[in-house]
């Protein structure tokens, strides 16, 4: 319950995008998340990976509040996540201020969720329109620039159903770009994609690695090396190990990390 969640210390620290401590997370009787602390600086990217079930996607979902956690806190840019603090307790926030918290926050899932009915560039267009209420002449020509960047210009007609899947999960990264999000969350975002399509995605999202702030869930092994600051490693809801690419593939500490990247990787 929302409202036995305790308040954390003040901690201000700007470079801090995300600070998740001692987060747990059950449904019903199963203990997904266990005691999770977990901070991503800006403009790193963390790759989290794992074993199917292991709590990777829950807790990406929790950090915007798709799930509500049942102890810890997670800030973004300092704030909480879907609480306020009252008299030491956290109490669940207004749906309008959650709402705004997720503006801040880019999310691309693994079945890109875009809308049937609006072609690739209304896809785009529809959020900055609707949530940010931006002039209608600046987000067409916001939502081409982003098209372009995902090379996908000669789409922005199209509706999803006449796009492939790789097409599409491109057109879902340029809608959570066209809002501008200080942070930006994927899950496991080519796992639904045939293996020809995956390099597309991969390649839009290397570049995103460059200039961003980005935590992706992910069994790309090749990504993870070729992108991440740093591995985190989720087993059994706990995080197991982390460390840089270099460190957390060639040198595991863990028997676990070790088994597992063997299994994965052979």
């Amino acid at each position: 319950m929302a409202d036995q969640l305790t308040a954390p210390p003040v901690r201000p620290d700007a470079s801090i995008i995300v600070k998740a401590e001692k987060v747990n997370k059950n449904f019903g009787a199963l203990h997904v998340l266990k005691d999770i602390d977990l901070e991503v600086r800006k403009n790193e990217v963390v790759i989290i990976i794992g074993p199917s079930g292991s709590g990777k996607s829950t807790f990406l979902r929790c950090i915007n509040h798709l799930e509500k956690i049942n102890s810890g806190h997670i800030s973004v840019n300092g704030h909480l996540i879907g609480y306020l603090e009252r008299n030491g307790r956290l109490v669940e926030d207004s749906e309008k201020n959650i709402a705004r918290q997720r503006a801040e926050i880019g999310m691309v899932f693994q079945r890109f969720n875009l809308f049937p009915h609006l072609t690739a560039l209304e896809n785009i267009m529809e959020a900055p329109l609707r949530v940010r209420k931006l002039p209608v002449e600046q987000v067409h020509a916001e939502a081409e620039q982003l098209l372009t960047r995902v090379g996908l210009a000669d789409k922005r007609n199209q509706y999803p159903n006449q796009l492939s899947g790789g097409q599409q999960q491109r057109v879902a990264i340029a809608r959570a770009l066209a809002m501008k999000p200080s942070l930006m969350l994927f899950d496991e975002p080519t796992s639904a994609l045939d293996p020809e399509m995956i390099g597309e995605v991969l390649e839009v999202m290397k570049e995103l690695a460059h200039e961003m702030t980005m935590i992706v869930v992910s069994h790309e092994m090749g990504f993870a090396r070729a992108a991440a600051n740093r591995v985190v490693f989720i087993d059994g809801g706990r995080i197991v190990e982390e460390g840089t690419p270099d460190s957390f593939f060639e040198n595991p500490r863990e028997e676990r990390t070790r088994l597992f990247l063997s299994q994965i990787l052979h």
